[in-house]
């Protein structure tokens, strides 16, 4: 799916410009002018990366220029007279195509180096005085809509190119090649459009919106994320922000207290009353997102519009783009060290609900709006954040179905993979609330055994290190709070749609097991406790009835792979074992060899929400 960051700046548009003007070399007409053309859309495109849009505009302009030359050579009277001539009419009507790209490809540029200015830079207009300013927000989607017209045409002027006359092969070339550049693009434009226009109201462009804010702490997990270090209400009104009072979830005690709240149908996490924090048990933001929202109507009494979530590690890195802040109780921290001072310093306080840390949680809802809405940056923040949403570090939950399913195409909304094929989803779960997940270190193995039918075979290991420092705190460990360095986890596998599950073990004992069921995905978890330095492993085998498809000589195997918002990235690796005279085609990136009849891949680190597709042949 087309991901938020693939339409992150102008300068994306501009790249897919340069690819237009590579096109209209071929053009026999004009060959110098359509050379011009494209070394200025270059020019634009390094000076606008450099942050000099005077430069890029100057370029843009001279571009324009030079396109309006080809324009004129493959557009007038001899171009028009050309197509109708034998043998070379072919190419004529190609050019006059080619022409039309090369056009649509500049007004996108110069659409570019108009917008740019108003979303980033000391005079941008977007975001002022940490509010949007609505007016500019409205261009801006009008220029997008422009901007996805001009996409559309060229579109159809490269898809109208024959490439069969007098020099077709380089024509075609060409061609493709522009397609590459421009589909995705107009792709990725026609899923965000939707969001875009809706930016208005969302903002409050037509009366108060009132979201909850929830900045996560993955020192301590739960399937969704890290737990709540704090919530705050923030009212959103033709596009100023205002955040409410926020609640400490470490200090306040109402929310430990057990309460009902609206649950989700078919949420097996919820179980009668329970504690607010308790809302984020499901794996999934769409329903952790809910759940939350319910439980905050059943300790405020207001409902909310949506969710926002996100955690320290993604803060950090917006830190890295909008430099250093300041935390009540702990000075300047900057994004090398935010997330060991916030999360992995609790021996540094003999008192966790201590003023200090009551006023740096309760002021991270604040630090995390007034970086966001700053002036300038625009383009980065926005990278970040997509970037951080695919490693589940960041989430947005809206109960407007048809926001909430752009999120999703955008991969933004926090939910599991849909797959109906391989799958994995390993996700651990704190059961005593203790911080031990800062130091948890976890290696994921899959062993997959593809039958010609398309179904699977598949052993699944999970070793969990709990890498925790020595205690520290007054005494004998207590094994539970915040100093504890012994950890207790509900270890949960997410399995593949329709898994038959045979055996299920813990350091090599068979266990007896149950398999859970979370909207057609089974799942199966199990509590395990581990002291300082302890190692333990799980191992599941079962069978997957459709791992791949098959049609005819191919199989086309697919596998998502979702992570948890880890302090320390897991480590996975698959191994795919083709059946007998099956051949892997072209491997996805990443995937390499590994002997006949085997591929294999794997991330040490796994910090994104990969999916990818393998086509085996046979013979």
């Amino acid at each position: 799916m087309p991901a938020l960051s693939s339409l992150r700046k102008p300068v994306v548009l501009l790249s897919a410009a340069v690819g237009f003007g590579a096109l209209a070399v071929s053009l026999a007409q004009v060959p110098g002018a359509a050379d011009e053309a494209r070394t200025e859309l270059e020019a634009a495109k390094v000076a606008l990366e450099a942050g000099d849009t005077d430069a890029a505009t100057a370029a843009v302009d001279r571009a324009r220029e030079h396109a309006d030359t080809v324009q004129l050579g493959v557009q007038g009277p001899a171009g028009v007279l050309g197509q109708w001539l034998p043998v070379v009419g072919t190419s004529a009507r190609d050019a006059r195509h080619l022409g039309d790209a090369l056009d649509s490809a500049v007004s996108i540029a110069e659409m570019g180096t108009a917008t740019l200015p108003e979303i980033t830079g000391d005079d941008a207009t977007f975001f002022e005085g940490g509010n949007v300013d609505i007016p500019t927000l409205e261009r801006l989607v009008g220029t997008a809509g422009e901007v996805r017209t001009e996409l559309a045409s060229a579109q159809s002027s490269l898809t109208a190119i024959e490439a069969t006359g007098p020099g077709g092969g380089r024509i075609g070339d060409a061609r493709d090649s522009a397609l590459e550049q421009v589909d995705p693009l107009a792709d990725g434009l026609d899923d965000l459009m939707p969001l875009m226009e809706e930016l208005p109201t969302i903002l409050g462009a037509e009366g108060d919106r009132k979201y909850l804010l929830a900045i996560l702490n993955p020192a301590e997990m739960y399937y969704s994320g890290g737990v709540a270090l704090s919530y705050a209400p923030v009212t959103v009104s033709d596009g100023r922000v205002s955040i409410g009072e926020s609640v400490d979830t470490g200090a306040n005690r109402e929310v430990f207290e057990p309460r009902y709240w609206r649950k989700v149908k078919g949420n097996p996490f919820h179980k009668g009353r329970q504690r607010v924090m308790l809302a984020g048990l499901a794996p999934s933001w769409p329903v952790a997102g809910e759940e939350t929202l319910n439980a905050w109507r059943a300790l405020r009494g207001r409902n909310m519009s949506g969710l926002i979530a996100v955690d320290v590690i993604a803060l950090a890195r917006l830190s890295e783009i909008t430099g250093p802040m300041d935390v009540p109780g702990y000075g300047r921290v900057d994004s090398s060290n935010l997330v060991e001072t916030l999360i992995g310093s609790y021996d540094d306080y003999a008192d966790p609900s201590s003023r200090e840390r009551k006023d740096s949680n309760k002021a991270l809802v604040g630090l995390f709006v007034d970086r966001l809405l700053g002036t300038g940056q625009l383009p980065d923040k926005v990278r970040v954040l997509a970037d951080a949403a695919r490693g589940r570090h960041f989430a947005a939950y809206f109960r407007d179905d048809e926001v909430q399913d752009t999120l999703g195409d955008l991969a933004i909304s926090g939910d599991l993979s849909q797959t109906k094929h391989d799958y994995l989803g390993v996700l651990t779960q704190n059961t005593v609330g203790s911080k031990t997940d800062y130091w948890q270190s976890r290696r994921v193995s899959s062993d997959v055994r593809l039958r010609p039918d398309g179904s699977a075979r598949v052993a699944l290991e999970v070793e969990i290190h709990n890498d925790s420092a020595p205690y520290a705190g007054p005494g004998i460990d207590p094994q539970e709070g915040y100093f504890t360095r012994w950890a207790h986890l509900s270890v949960g596998t997410f399995l593949p749609r329709r898994a038959a599950v045979d055996t299920v073990t813990v350091d090599g004992t068979p266990i007896d097991f149950n398999v859970g069921d979370y909207f057609g995905r089974p799942f199966v978890r199990q509590s395990l406790e581990f002291p300082p330095q302890a190692r333990r492993t799980v191992r599941l085998e079962y069978d997957v009835p459709a791992a791949a498809v098959r049609d005819g000589d191919t199989l086309t195997y697919g596998l998502d792979v979702d992570p948890q918002g880890m302090v320390r990235p897991q480590s996975v690796s698959v191994r795919l074992h083709l059946p007998e005279g099956f051949t892997a085609e072209e491997l996805p990136e990443g995937w390499s060899a590994a002997g006949r009849g085997t591929v294999t891949w794997t991330d040490e680190a796994l910090d994104d929400s990969p999916r990818f597709t393998l086509v085996a042949r046979r013979g």
